[in-house]
């Protein structure tokens, strides 16, 4: 079976967000086609907050119309898991305070968070800051989640906003971990979200051991030459990075 997995990037991004998960899932010693991971963004090329450009598989235009005659190479319902990066405060912001949603990417992140499960399994996985693309989405409230240290802060101040502007939700638990499953969706998509940075390889490692088994996510772990200790997310209430 293979796992497709989107990435969707934007201005600012932050490169081990994405690099981190894709390590995980493409370099480490699974067969190739155990998943296959596509990177999708509103242009071409997209600048990293650390300077350096990725290029797209997909537009995030092309991927929200499904009756685009264009070809492309998977549509939005093949996708198994949705993983969102973070990015520094103004690659963030220019998102949330942009007219069109970061040109299409929190209507990505929402039509995907409203699919059907019936037919598959679906993971919605945010890295880093990326929780609070879910965040003003609605998908974390009533929910516990977790964001970068720095900005448990900022996801806080996001749930309190939300919560005055719809009626009966409840705020999201805030807490600092290095990964939580945070619950599901409406429609029944698994949301998980992971702390600062490197916290997504933990984050992803758990979601391979869960997707495939626990054996699998080690091996990828001891691949990779990373000492994972969060097999278990039961192991990780209370702890604190």
């Amino acid at each position: 079976m293979t796992f497709n997995v989107l990435l969707p990037i934007f201005p600012g991004f932050n490169t081990l967000d994405v690099n981190g998960p894709l390590e995980v899932l493409k370099n480490s010693g699974l067969p190739d086609d155990t998943f296959e991971v596509w990177v999708a963004s509103a242009t071409e090329l997209t600048q990293a907050c650390e300077g350096v450009q990725i290029q797209r598989n997909i537009s995030f235009q092309d991927i929200l119309d499904p009756s685009s005659r264009i070809p492309i190479p998977v549509k939005l319902s093949d996708i198994d898991a949705l993983i969102i990066p973070g990015a520094r405060r103004w690659g963030i912001d220019d998102v949330l305070n942009s007219d069109d949603g970061g040109e299409g990417l929190l209507k990505l992140i929402r039509e995907y968070g409203d699919y059907e499960t019936e037919t598959k399994p679906r993971w919605l996985i945010s890295i880093c800051t990326g929780s609070e693309f879910l965040g003003i989405n609605g998908l974390l409230q009533g929910k516990p989640a977790t964001t970068h240290w720095a900005a448990i802060p900022k996801l806080e101040a996001l749930s309190e906003k939300y919560v005055k502007t719809h009626q009966e939700v409840e705020k999201i638990d805030v807490q600092r971990k290095r990964f939580i499953y945070s619950g599901r969706s409406k429609t029944g998509v698994n949301i998980a979200t992971s702390g600062g940075i490197s916290c997504g390889i933990d984050c992803v490692l758990w979601y391979v051991s869960i997707v495939m088994d626990l054996e699998s996510a080690k091996k990828v772990a001891h691949f990779m030459d990373y000492p994972w200790g969060f097999a278990d997310v039961d192991y990780t209430k209370g702890y604190e990075v």
